[in-house]
């Protein structure tokens, strides 16, 4: 068989990837959701270590690589669209409850977390979110505030908007 009548391989892109993940999720919370993808994908990347790669055939290759790319689109599926809350359609207190929820949702991924609040938060926001993340200490600047703590196994590392003037 010539190399012109050999089958072409299929590339789904990202997008069709990122339906399929999703609907094997089904009706979870958001929270149960990115739990349930990073076990299925902690999985897929143990079971991918071991491959013997020397000894595989380019289909099993294919396979391979297909299964990673789901598990990474499963990943992507629940992780973007918590990453970035909406902060300009939220007051504060909204936002800080989003933010503990986020911070919580991790708390048992084992997971390096950083927040960035694109905004200037009330002192007693952000005396919540340091105390949610058992931070010793929030450490203020000219231009930002910051706090380094954990919740759970997760480390989270939160930054904000100093108020302009100090406190508000």
């Amino acid at each position: 068989m010539t190399e012109s009548a050999l089958p072409k391989p299929v590339h789904p892109d990202l997008t069709e990837f990122l339906t399929m993940a999703r609907s094997h999720l089904g009706n979870l919370s958001p929270a149960e959701r990115r739990v349930k993808t990073a076990h299925a994908a902690r999985d897929v990347l143990r079971t991918a270590l071991r491959y013997d790669l020397k000894h595989m055939s380019s289909e099993e290759l294919v396979l391979a690589i297909m299964e990673l790319r789901g598990a990474l689109a499963g990943l992507l599926s629940v992780t973007i669209p918590a990453a970035t809350p909406p902060s300009g359609q939220m007051d504060d207190g909204d936002l800080t409850a989003h933010l503990l929820d986020l911070i919580s949702d991790a708390a048992p991924l084992s997971a390096e977390v950083s927040v960035h609040v694109d905004r200037a938060l009330p002192d007693p926001m952000l005396t919540a979110l340091a105390q949610g993340i058992n931070a010793p200490e929030v450490r203020r600047s000219a231009q930002y505030v910051e706090a380094l703590g954990h919740c759970g196994t997760s480390t989270v590392h939160i930054t904000a908007l100093a108020a302009a003037g100090g406190t508000r």
